[in-house]
């Protein structure tokens, strides 16, 4: 576990591929030029967790809970469900009453609610997308996007075209596309990104991109390079190049799973905006990747030990999750094996006093960072 004693001893966290400047100093950032589209789709779009109540139910209060939480902390967007917990383990019902839960908890904030449209193939995707509309229509002063990655059963780029051709048929509001789906299923083709977002330029052009290893950093190049027809291109990995890319190549938000860290999240964008004005941004970084490189600790997935600080927080009730029956721990989380993704178990996080005690005064560092302990 790192030891936080040690941290800003060692200085800012040396994520790989990322620039570093002295504290005071003001970072070198990346033009970003303009882009056009939907003003309020920029920044720091955190992925909701689900909490679940001891006996496996998601808990409504809860999910409208953490919405306000982030919506309090400033971040300009949220995100439920598009992690694959979220997703895989959510059923169709279950998911539209989310939708409506969180709408009715977000109207007349200044936050974009993004909900997850997904699927094993198209008709399943417009589904959701369906019910995603008819809430918005329903919740008229809430802000509602879409967010949507390739069809699980793709194989050709023209599998993804058409894909999300039936989604622009159906959703009247961006749609941030997410690049990676599965080892099957290739990653729609910069092109072919372009090609749809010039012809629908109200609901295309907003890219969560997270190809694998350094065609994710080549592929946004060419993305930001694309503006204004591209509007914006979001960070992933769970914010691990978050600063190089945003500096460097010029991201223009986050989208991962990392709620918890709201405020955190907020401070990280301001000083992106303001070219880090106060010279903080490489500090603030470091204390985000102390925070997330906890991600093994105890859980290996996204959620892990965020469980803990949520409920610590008031906003879940339990740290009870809802797990795959044949679960294994890989590189991007927890995924299920053997094919299976909708049969589940529950499994509780369990803590030691000294793991909790650790893990609050980290929390509880970082608030203070930010200025709202």
């Amino acid at each position: 576990m790192v030891n936080r004693r040690n941290f800003l001893a060692l200085g800012a966290v040396a994520a790989a591929g990322c620039a570093t400047v002295p504290q005071g100093n003001v970072a070198k950032m990346a033009k970003k030029q303009p882009g056009g589209g939907d003003p309020r789709m920029r920044g720091p779009f955190p992925i909701m967790t689900t909490p679940d109540r001891a006996d496996g139910q998601w808990d409504c209060e809860g999910l409208a809970g953490e919405a306000r939480f982030v919506a309090d902390a400033g971040c300009p967007g949220v995100i439920w469900c598009q992690s694959n917990d979220a997703i895989d383990l959510l059923t169709f019902d279950e998911k539209r009453r989310g939708y409506e839960t969180i709408a009715q908890a977000l109207a007349g904030r200044e936050i974009v609610a993004t909900f997850g449209c997904n699927g094993v193939d198209a008709a399943q995707m417009v589904r959701e997308a369906k019910a995603v509309e008819e809430v918005a229509a329903k919740y008229p002063q809430t802000q509602i996007a879409i967010i949507s990655r390739p069809p699980d059963s793709g194989k050709t780029q023209e599998d993804i075209r058409a894909y999300y051709e039936q989604l622009a048929a159906v959703a009247k509001r961006p749609v941030i596309i997410q690049t990676y789906v599965n080892k099957t299923c290739p990653a729609p083709d910069v092109k072919l990104l372009v090609e749809l977002a010039s012809k629908h330029p109200t609901i295309f052009g907003y890219l969560k991109e997270e190809s694998g290893g350094d065609k994710a950093n080549e592929r946004m190049l060419e993305e930001v390079a694309a503006k204004p027809v591209i509007h914006a291109v979001y960070s992933a990995w769970g914010g691990w190049q978050w600063l190089y890319q945003s500096r460097q190549l010029g991201s223009e938000g986050l989208v991962t799973e990392r709620c918890a860290y709201a405020p955190l999240l907020k401070f990280i964008w301001d000083r992106m905006e303001n070219g880090d004005a106060d010279g903080r941004l490489t500090s603030a970084f470091a204390f985000y990747r102390l925070l997330i490189d906890q991600r093994g600790f105890p859980r290996g997935d996204m959620r892990g030990y965020a469980l803990h600080y949520l409920k610590r927080l008031g906003l879940f009730k339990t740290t009870v999750t809802r797990q795959y029956l044949n679960a294994k721990a890989k590189e991007q989380g927890i995924v299920a094996e053997g094919g299976d993704r909708h049969k589940w178990k529950l499994q509780e996080l369990t803590l030691s006093s000294r793991q909790q005690a650790e893990l609050d005064q980290c929390y509880d560092d970082m608030m203070r960072f930010v200025g709202r302990a």
